[in-house]
């Protein structure tokens, strides 16, 4: 039968499943971690639903700095990176949020088995002097060189931030501790993770210590090899 006249009505769709997108994103190499299921599905419609099954991480001694901040069920900075990171390779916009485009483009990976092309990587910055920066790829640690963290007056600041914007060169700008401004062209090898701090390149007498105004400094040809090995979605600790 047909409606006399036309009838208006609204409903809501509940957001998919964070344990479900983690299990996929692990199933896919996004994450550290591997996820077994306890039994295969039985039909595609499953896809998206919670399976049963456990976590195991992909890689013996990983960081604790990095294990520690896992909790499965929750969108945690972990699954932030990983999100970022497939977005990237799926030319998604890169924010890190887990919308219906990210949720189609993962089923459908999932259904090809279309992988994370790239190694996992992961970065720490030490405070503890002399300063350094880490760089692990699949676990192992593969690069290390000494950098410099934020002075007091502008230090830093901790905790764990995805990669979010990349330059190979651009301009920084911003105000000093004394409240002059600044104007450096030129700056190469640039990730930022938090805000308008960065990983890249600049030219000191020496290293190891604080001398920036919030960024991660390093040699310039050191971060040429720190750059490639920082993707979008790439975890930076400072600590």
């Amino acid at each position: 039968q047909h409606l006399a006249t036309t009838y208006t009505t609204s409903f809501t769709v509940a957001p998919g499943s964070i344990l479900r997108l983690q299990q996929m994103l692990a199933e896919l190499g996004y994450l550290p971690l591997n996820f077994t299921a306890a039994s295969p599905l039985t039909s595609p419609t499953q896809e998206g639903a919670v399976q049963v099954g456990t976590f195991t991480w992909r890689w013996a001694n990983q960081p604790a700095s990095l294990t520690s901040l896992w909790t499965p069920g929750t969108y945690n900075v972990i699954t932030k990176g990983a999100v970022m990171n497939f977005e990237a390779q799926h030319n998604l916009k890169t924010d890190g949020i887990a919308g219906p485009a990210v949720w189609g483009a993962v089923l459908t990976a999932v259904e090809n088995g279309q992988g994370d092309a790239l190694p996992y990587g992961y970065v720490y910055v030490t405070k503890t002097l002399p300063e350094t920066v880490t760089v692990y790829e699949n676990g192992a640690s593969v690069y290390q060189t000494p950098g410099n963290t934020g002075v007091d007056s502008a230090p830093t600041v901790d905790g764990t931030f995805p990669v979010c914007v990349r330059y190979t060169v651009t301009t920084m700008s911003g105000t000093n501790p004394d409240g002059s401004h600044y104007v450096d062209p030129g700056i190469p090898w640039v990730s930022y993770f938090n805000g308008g701090d960065a990983l890249h390149g600049f030219p000191r007498a020496s290293y190891g210590f604080p001398q920036s105004v919030g960024c991660v400094e390093m040699p310039i040809a050191n971060a040429a090899v720190v750059y490639p090995l920082t993707p979008l979605g790439t975890l930076v600790t400072v600590s």
